[in-house]
């Protein structure tokens, strides 16, 4: 059916400013689906990680994450070689909880995996945990 002017009934004659967008979103959530958007068209659909520092850090990391877990386990068993296989066993662990502090932290790849800074910033780390948890038993 026409109607004068040429629209279709229950049409605005609006073009949405995205398609795939309703025209009556408030302007936030707008400006997140445009966001959303432009990700997607970053890196063939390549999704940046929520809440890292830099915005650089990225899925295709894996392979230099790994190594770094190792140094972070080789730089602990200096430092302790008399340890016991309990601490030996947990340290797999602990080591990747570690990289991924420093990896979230990082405000570039290059500064990631800089090893000449590398112990200094597991020191840094392990003061900042440490008054983390000062902090929290002082709460408790």
């Amino acid at each position: 059916m026409n109607v004068p002017g040429g629209q279709q009934p229950g049409s605005s004659g609006q073009v949405p400013p995205n398609p795939g967008m309703p025209l009556q979103q408030p302007p936030h959530q707008q400006a997140q689906y445009q966001q959303q958007q432009r990700n997607q068209g970053q890196g063939g659909g390549h999704l940046p990680h929520q809440g890292l520092n830099g915005g650089w850090q990225s899925d295709k990391d894996v392979n230099e994450r790994r190594k770094m877990i190792a140094k972070i386990v080789q730089l602990l068993r200096q430092r302790k070689p008399n340890a016991p296989q309990e601490w030996l066993n947990k340290l797999p662990q602990m080591a990747k909880r570690l990289e991924e502090s420093l990896y979230r932290a990082a405000p570039s790849f290059e500064a990631y995996k800089d090893v000449n800074t590398l112990k200094q910033r597991l020191q840094q780390l392990a003061m900042n945990i440490g008054m983390k948890t000062k902090t929290a038993q002082a709460r408790a």
